[in-house]
């Protein structure tokens, strides 16, 4: 998936201007000058700007002999200007080091030897001595004299100016060209041969340069999604349950519908399908998805403690299946929000819970969600459509106690007992999710009970998920306390029985801040979460 771009951010790059002072040593004279050298140094800030402003061009020292301490009127003076739009600090520095060769004299007085005072004054300040007096030698690698920041959020221009003053330290001696062994010169070397001459380089004189804008933060998976609307399976479904592909249409949800849907994606290192997108209460969106396999009996335990109550989970004796709801002792109902299986999906406990099984990853993918346990109208076969399922899916009207047909002739769709909506991670999935799959044609003229003729080979979980044999739905039956809507072999939504086993294929909605970052839906090349 490409990503979009928001607004451009401004950077920039900080060339770096190079003074080279350089002291020329004669019996009683000196002069420091500079040139500038191309050489760039860059730098990481916001909209900022710095103007660096060179002092004299030369400076006049009248007495160059080693000496204690600086001649306060030989200074080289130079100025930084600017001012920091950015979220943090920059810095810049002032740097020292060997300047060019003398023309004609050989000898560079040793480092040991230089010594060098800075000054910084702001405009409404008084002059303060950032160095008193450091060696050459002393400095940190690269020679870095001084280093400074301009304040992040600085609104208004800073001017800072600077004075920097290099003398030779009395520590050198000078001697008669006869008595070099006890000297550091002699004065003939040193008033025909000896030089100094050190390079300062101020990162400074900033030129802002726009560069690639950075990307903004990835859209939402739902997002990603949607723009497919129309394209690879994905459809719109309105409140009529009709199907749209078009963007300017209100819809109620989107989903994968028919065969060669493009919905495959990469969930816990394993293969799942996106069955659509759906909203919360709160109007957020949430990708919804189902494992593309049946879980395999040996990720089952045995039993599952929850609830004060152990519950059997696995089919002991063979195949890929697992029981609704099978305590141990007591009675068995079509109430999944306190099924054995409902507990140990959503189990993260030490040991045997399905959700102990995920990657951290994918756990903090999965969002805590209502689901809603309406009852089913049954009546020797779930002689509903996709559309009618999903209404009465979606019924909270308490039974207040009445069961079977009388359940359903009183307009009831939940169970005496029994709670309306459950909160959780994982479920399984609805009989409209199934119905939803196949072509729109089927939505509102075909029962889930006849789904075992054409509609079924229409539908993307039918022919193209791994089924072939019977598998748990999510909502309660109106045949009985204990029956649960189901999916067989054949196609067709049938009963299943609380305690007995079928398989167990987890469904989970993803949080609505998932991205999607890669892959084309295939199975091949499933999406990357």
């Amino acid at each position: 998936m490409e990503n979009k771009y928001l607004k451009k951010r401004k950077w920039v790059i900080l060339g770096a201007v190079l003074l080279v002072l350089t002291l020329t040593i004669t019996g009683t004279y000196a002069l420091w000058n500079y040139f500038k050298v191309s050489e760039n140094q860059e730098l990481v800030a916001g909209e900022i700007y710095m103007k660096y402003a060179e002092g004299s061009t030369s400076i006049n020292i009248t007495n160059a002999m080693p000496t204690n301490t600086y001649d306060s009127n030989q200074v080289f003076e130079f100025t930084i200007e600017g001012k920091n739009t950015y979220t943090k600090p920059i810095w810049y520095e002032i740097v020292i080091k060997h300047g060019d060769d003398h023309e004609t004299r050989k000898t560079r007085i040793p480092d040991e030897f230089l010594r060098f005072r800075l000054t910084e004054q702001l405009p409404e300040g008084e002059e303060t001595e950032v160095v008193k007096e450091g060696k050459y030698e002393d400095f940190s690698k690269g020679k870095t004299i001084w280093v400074n920041t301009i304040a992040a959020n600085t609104r208004a221009d800073t001017k800072i100016t600077y004075k920097l003053y290099m003398w030779v330290s009395s520590e050198m001696h000078l001697g008669a060209g006869d008595d070099a062994s006890t000297s550091d010169m002699d004065m003939t070397t040193w008033n025909t041969d000896a030089f100094a001459s050190v390079k300062v380089s101020v990162n400074g004189d900033f030129n802002e340069k726009e560069l690639e804008a950075e990307p903004e933060p990835p859209t939402t998976g739902v997002e990603q999604l949607k723009e497919k609307l129309g394209t690879d399976g994905l459809v719109g479904v309105k409140e009529d349950n009709t199907k749209t592909t078009s963007k300017d249409d209100e819809v109620r949800e989107y989903r994968y519908s028919g065969l060669g849907a493009k919905n495959y994606v990469t969930f816990n290192d394993e293969k799942w399908r996106i069955i659509g997108i759906f909203k919360d209460d709160a109007g957020q969106e949430h990708m919804k998805i189902v494992r593309d396999e049946v879980l395999k009996r040996d990720v089952f335990p045995a039993t599952y403690t929850a609830n004060g109550e152990t519950f059997n989970i696995q089919y002991t004796s063979s195949g890929d299946y697992a029981y609704w709801d099978k305590p141990t002792s007591g009675s068995y109902y079509n109430n999944w929000g306190e099924a054995g299986l409902m507990y140990w999906l959503n189990s993260l406990g030490t040991t045997d819970g399905y959700l102990k099984t995920l990657s951290t990853t994918a756990q903090g993918m999965i969002e805590e969600t209502k689901w809603y346990l309406g009852t089913l109208y049954y009546n020797s076969g779930f002689k509903i459509t996709p559309a009618e399922a999903y209404e009465q899916e979606r019924d909270v009207k308490s039974c207040n106690g009445n069961t079977g047909s009388s359940a359903t002739a009183s307009g009831c769709r939940v169970w005496a007992n029994n709670a309306a909506t459950w909160t959780g991670k994982v479920g399984l999935m609805y009989p409209s999710d199934y119905g939803f799959s196949a072509d729109s044609s089927n939505w509102t003229t075909t029962t889930l009970y006849d789904y075992d003729g054409t509609a079924k080979d229409t539908s993307w979980l039918q022919k193209e998920a791994n089924h072939s044999n019977y598998e748990w739905l999510l909502s309660p039956s109106s045949d009985g306390s204990r029956y649960v809507a189901s999916w067989d072999r054949s196609g067709r939504v049938r009963n299943g029985i609380a305690d007995t086993y079928l398989g167990a294929r987890p469904a989970l909605y993803l949080k609505s801040t998932v991205t999607i970052n890669g892959g084309e839906g295939t199975s091949t090349t499933p999406f990357t979460l």
